[in-house]
């Protein structure tokens, strides 16, 4: 019997038995919380997370989609939506879905689906200005808006900018929009585009929901670097953009009059002396701003800096994710722990966040998730 077989049988062993030993539980509003696994597999799952002691519980197939790799939620909680990344060749279209939320059961009722305006899907962001979704097709470098009805669904793609733009590396080809990011307070869109290494700055304003360049309409990063994400820390101007390719964080700052993206120090995601491949995937700021907190699928480890205006950016800690291949991270609800999709080794950790020192301790709980990248706790979005 070959070892992916065996492997996918244990799985499944462990998740029925989990599934049948549990009903349908209602978290304690205060201690406890929803969370929602988004997977390069066939479904999302759910599952409740103790905020007390970091363990997981009632896990459970929530909804079925394919490749459910990133979440958002409305300001209510009362709809989660979710891409269907589909289509990363550029061969055909991805999904948006869209979905009821009840929150005493954690229950998921599909509302209804269309189509994410590009290929593969895997990022997206709720623009309450707009009451619409803005989505990152990273298969073929379509940034779309689709807007929302006020019953929660998802209407027509109302406007789709798709830009140009390669690396050097074999990954580089052409643009491929990674992530979305909306600078606080204004109409003004950032996208960080792996394939073409540049941040992408778009409006979005207008009755009909529409895109447009900005007066500077990207700013162009080193070669080979692959830009992934961008974190802002609360005053919506200082903050972080992770490079994937290169394994590196650098310090960003958003100009709101001149409407322009800086970039100053960076330091590596790897330890010193590393020579493998280098990928970073994702990155946090903790709650008190004081520390951040990155994925390093190099070495699958977690990496804490301590945040400071004048140097930017100090390692202050490099801890095992507690599996292989770390994807996402998550903060939940209060702000004391972190959690980790490991997608290779089919496992979600969490880790006690120290918030004095900022560093990490495992729980030493896990949740068996099949393919998991993702981790989405209800009404945590301030965090």
């Amino acid at each position: 019997m070959g070892m992916d077989i065996l492997r996918n049988m244990m799985l499944g062993l462990l998740f029925v038995a989990s599934c049948d030993a549990l009903a349908f539980v209602e978290p304690k509003s205060n201690s406890e919380a929803w969370v929602y696994f988004g997977t390069h597999g066939d479904y999302i799952y759910n599952a409740v997370f103790n905020l007390e002691n970091g363990s997981f519980s009632n896990i459970r197939k929530a909804a079925s989609v394919v490749r459910p790799t990133w979440f958002v939620q409305d300001p209510g909680g009362h709809h989660l939506y979710s891409v269907s990344e589909v289509g990363n060749n550029g061969d055909s279209n991805g999904q948006v879905v869209a979905f009821s939320m009840d929150q005493r059961s954690g229950v998921l009722t599909e509302l209804n689906r269309v189509e994410s305006g590009g290929s593969g899907p895997t990022n997206m962001v709720y623009n309450k200005f707009q009451n619409s979704l803005v989505v990152a097709n990273y298969g073929g470098g379509q940034v779309a808006v689709l807007p929302l009805s006020a019953d929660g669904k998802i209407q027509p793609v109302s406007s789709v900018l798709a830009d140009f733009g390669k690396g050097p590396t074999p990954r580089q080809t052409q643009a491929h929009a990674h992530s979305i990011t909306l600078v606080k307070n204004s109409h003004d869109v950032l996208v960080p585009d792996l394939g073409a290494d540049r941040v992408f700055i778009y409006q979005l304003k207008g009755k009909y929901k529409q895109l447009s360049k900005g007066s500077t309409p990207f700013v162009q990063m080193a070669p080979g670097t692959g830009p992934r994400g961008i974190e802002f820390q609360k005053d919506g101007q200082h903050g972080f953009l992770l490079s994937e390719l290169s394994a590196q964080v650098r310090c960003v700052t958003w100009n709101p009059e001149t409407k322009t993206l800086s970039y100053g120090a960076s330091v590596d995601t790897f330890p010193s002396g590393f020579t493998g491949p280098k990928s970073a995937s994702s990155m946090k700021i903790g709650p008190n701003e004081k520390f951040l907190y990155v994925a390093d699928r190099s070495t699958d480890t977690l990496v804490v800096y301590r945040i400071d205006q004048g140097s930017c950016l100090e390692p202050i800690q490099r801890i095992s994710s507690g599996g292989n291949y770390p994807w996402q991270l998550s903060i939940a609800p209060a702000g004391h722990w972190l959690v980790v999709a490991n997608l290779k080794s089919d496992n979600v950790t969490s880790f006690k966040i120290d918030n004095q020192s900022g560093k990490l301790a495992p729980s030493g709980f896990q949740a068996i998730i099949p393919e998991p990248v993702f981790a989405h706790f209800v009404n945590s979005d301030k965090h």
